[in-house]
């Protein structure tokens, strides 16, 4: 399997070619991207029914879009923003809606240590229990690195809204931990 490389001239010529419909091209991007993205459809999706449709969703308009890329930054960045964008209209579709204000969590978890624990397929996996508003906050900031104002523009919230929900996730999710590691023994 061909590495893509965004700094080589070849990459740049098989995007153009993959553009204008050259079958081999897409296939090597394609190749390049599928593991990663399905990845984070599946993050987003909690399951594997919808993560199956969302990654197709998201790599047709990937095709349709593969002119719009300028050459500038990252092919994997733009394409994962393409896929995130794909996994949030989604969401929204679905009606998700994000957790109350007023709802509350009781934040004394107990999960000192359980951490060293686990290990990324863990956490994944327990990310996965999550509900779709904690799944995608969780999701947005904590693996893909996105800023709560970024974050806010996205979802339609504002900032403080955006941390809060990633506070409630985040004690949800230390939740789901302690008991699943106390069931554990």
């Amino acid at each position: 399997m061909e590495q893509i490389k965004n700094d080589s001239p070849h990459f740049y010529v098989l995007v153009k070619e993959a553009a204008n419909g050259n079958r081999k091209s897409f296939q090597l991007i394609y190749d390049a991207l599928a593991g990663k993205m399905y990845s984070l459809c599946l993050r987003y999706a909690g399951n594997v029914t919808d993560a199956n449709d969302w990654f197709q969703d998201a790599f047709l308009k990937l095709i349709h879009n593969l002119n719009n890329f300028k050459g500038s930054g990252s092919f994997e960045g733009w394409a994962r923003k393409i896929f995130i964008s794909t996994c949030l209209d989604h969401l929204k579709k679905a009606s998700v809606t994000l957790m109350p204000i007023e709802e509350h969590i009781d934040n004394n978890t107990g999960t000192t240590g359980v951490y060293d624990k686990m290990n990324n397929e863990d956490l994944m996996n327990l990310i996965r229990q999550l509900p779709d508003w904690a799944r995608t906050i969780i999701n947005l900031n904590l693996v893909e690195g996105y800023s709560h104002k970024e974050i806010g523009d996205l979802l339609e919230m504002t900032e403080e809204g955006s941390r809060s929900q990633l506070f409630r996730a985040r004690t949800l999710l230390k939740k789901i931990i302690s008991a699943q590691y106390a069931a554990r023994g």
